[in-house]
């Protein structure tokens, strides 16, 4: 992930053509941890009917979900900026970042070293996740001072 940062800092003409393939790598990324890492599992321990009936109604909930959320309707070629989907991040990253507090804060209650080693994952799995909130404000629209700017009050 952090040679893929680098990429958020090339002019705007190579970024709309790489961040898209960044992106469906990423998506492919997870999608092949859940189906090849999970699915086995869980067809372990649950009927395999039930698993693929849960899996597919999250995938139609969530297709469904994005197609509310994130609607978009244009008659110009470039089509129109729409906000939308950079707020629902930085909402969401509001809370991940609150819930993530709360964690170290409980790890630190627990003992000293769980403590630390939960506030260095912490860290470790932050910073790819708020380099991709940035690449997705500026696919927004942001200019690179009003994402930073954003991502960085979504962290207080």
């Amino acid at each position: 992930m952090g040679c893929a940062a680098l990429f958020l800092f090339f002019p705007e003409g190579i970024r709309k053509v790489l961040i898209p393939c960044l992106i469906s790598y990423a998506t492919g990324t997870l999608l092949s941890a859940a189906f090849l890492g999970m699915l086995p599992n869980a067809l372990l321990q649950a009927p395999a009917v039930s698993v693929m009936a849960t899996t597919l109604a999250g995938m139609m909930g969530f297709f469904v979900l994005e197609k509310l959320v994130i609607w978009r309707h244009s008659h110009d070629a470039e089509g129109q900026v729409d906000d939308r989907a950079a707020s629902l991040i930085l909402i969401g990253d509001a809370f991940h970042n609150f819930v993530d507090g709360a964690l170290i804060a409980a790890a630190f209650l627990t003992s000293m070293p769980l403590g630390i080693t939960t506030a260095l994952a912490v860290i470790a799995h932050e910073i790819p996740q708020e380099v991709g909130d940035f690449a997705i404000l500026l696919d927004s629209g942001y200019s690179r001072g009003k994402a930073l700017l954003m991502n960085g009050l979504s962290a207080w």
